[in-house]
């Protein structure tokens, strides 16, 4: 059953609506301090570009088969330009990405030293999307939604995810599997989705209840499932590995991972194999299991990663 549903995530749609922005690496070497203030002077050697954010959930989606269409906003501005550009060649359908001309796109610059993160830049907007900006986005998701297999729901707190979301995902989450990938400032406005999948840390600011064991792992996604109104939880638990709690069912799924070197962007990895096993007839069970399986393949990789259908089937056939 397990490898039937991998066989079935290609060609599934799916639409991600989020919060969508650039990732920059400059990277260098550090041999001297400036002589104007006592910092280090990166001599800079490469500068890197990728989707960031709700982005990369498109890469992974993409990695593992899908064709993905993306809903959000970007500035009129060249990054703008960029990011919609990094998306096509992912292969991702940009037509809802919306222009904004009065906020930036976002982008996260990081200058990177050796293997040592020296400083992060942050060029970003985090006031709602409103009036014709607004409308544009969520006119078309009402308008093409039930052509879907899934929807996700990728928040950083950015701005496009607004109440008026959670109104259409009421309908829609009868008839496709809606997942939530949640940030803590928008907790209030939650609700009409068929799981969330939050990591310990959100859990905790959830609930209120921080999962030290399996017995807290149940109590916490049984309190998820009451009060976002949740068919089920996804508590991702780091070295722990993952918990699916249903109102009638619980199971735990140890950590896969052989080597951990790096866990950015394992909760995108996790969502997006999450997305498509539902939509390709998987239990919950079933979903948390290849989903902790793809997020322990990703975060043995450096830097944000994909994962692809066969590198999750070569880790089946060890287990």
């Amino acid at each position: 059953m397990i490898r039937t549903v991998l066989k079935n995530f290609k060609g599934k749609k799916v639409g991600v609506i989020g919060d969508f922005m650039i990732d920059e690496y400059i990277k260098g070497n550090v041999e001297r301090i400036s002589p104007e203030a006592p910092v280090p002077v990166v001599e800079a050697k490469n500068s890197t570009y990728s989707p960031g954010g709700a982005g990369n959930v498109v890469a992974n989606l993409i990695s593992l088969g899908a064709e993905v269409v993306v809903f959000g906003v970007v500035g009129t501005d060249k990054n703008g330009a960029k990011l919609k550009e990094l998306l096509e060649k992912l292969g991702a359908n940009v037509e809802f990405l919306v222009e904004d001309d009065s906020r930036p796109t976002t982008i996260k610059t990081r200058i990177i030293a050796g293997s040592q993160q020296l400083l992060r830049i942050d060029w970003e907007s985090r006031e709602e999307v409103k009036g014709e900006v607004a409308e544009k986005i969520y006119s078309a998701l009402e308008d093409t939604a039930e052509d879907f297999d899934a929807l996700v729901i990728s928040d950083y707190g950015k701005g496009v995810v607004i109440d008026r979301l959670f109104e259409i995902t009421k309908k829609l989450k009868e008839k496709l599997p809606v997942l939530l990938d949640p940030k803590e400032k928008n907790y209030p406005i939650y609700r009409h989705v068929t799981t969330m999948t939050p990591n310990i840390k959100e859990t905790f600011q959830a609930v209120g209840i921080k999962q030290e064991s399996d017995e807290l792992a149940k109590i916490a996604g049984e309190e998820l499932i009451r009060k976002f109104k949740l068919d089920f939880a996804v508590i991702t638990r780091s070295e722990q590995g993952l918990s699916v709690v249903g109102k009638d069912f619980i199971h735990h799924i140890p950590a896969r991972a052989k080597q951990v070197f790096d866990v950015t962007g394992a909760g995108d990895t996790v969502i997006s194999v999450m997305a498509l096993a539902l939509a390709s007839g998987a239990s919950p069970e079933e979903a948390g299991y290849l989903a902790n399986i793809a997020g322990g393949i990703v975060v043995g990789k450096l830097g944000t990663a994909v994962v692809s259908v066969e590198e999750i089937e070569r880790e089946l056939d060890e287990v």
